[in-house]
């Protein structure tokens, strides 16, 4: 029984994750970006060459100086050539 429960709770763990919007940087500058869901807002970086997992379930990412577009489930947002796309 508690072998059944570790495993289900790995799954669970696993789809989660599955589930999550990532945002990859494709340039080698950095970005100061805002993550808006339906709740709250976070305001952090990108370096440049970096991806951030896992962001959000679903929510808006604004990139200051770039744009903004709005993703869910396991969307991946891409900034290159200074310009974001889904």
């Amino acid at each position: 029984m508690k072998f059944s429960l570790i495993i289900a709770a790995a799954l669970l763990a696993s789809a989660t994750t599955a589930s999550a919007v990532s945002l990859v940087n494709k340039d080698s500058k950095s970005y100061d970006i805002r993550v808006k869901g339906s709740s709250s807002t976070m305001t952090t970086s990108i370096s440049g060459g970096t991806t951030k997992g896992s962001i959000c379930s679903s929510c808006t990412i604004k990139v200051d100086g770039v744009g903004e577009v709005t993703a869910s489930g396991s969307d991946k947002v891409t900034i290159k050539n200074g310009k974001i796309s889904k």
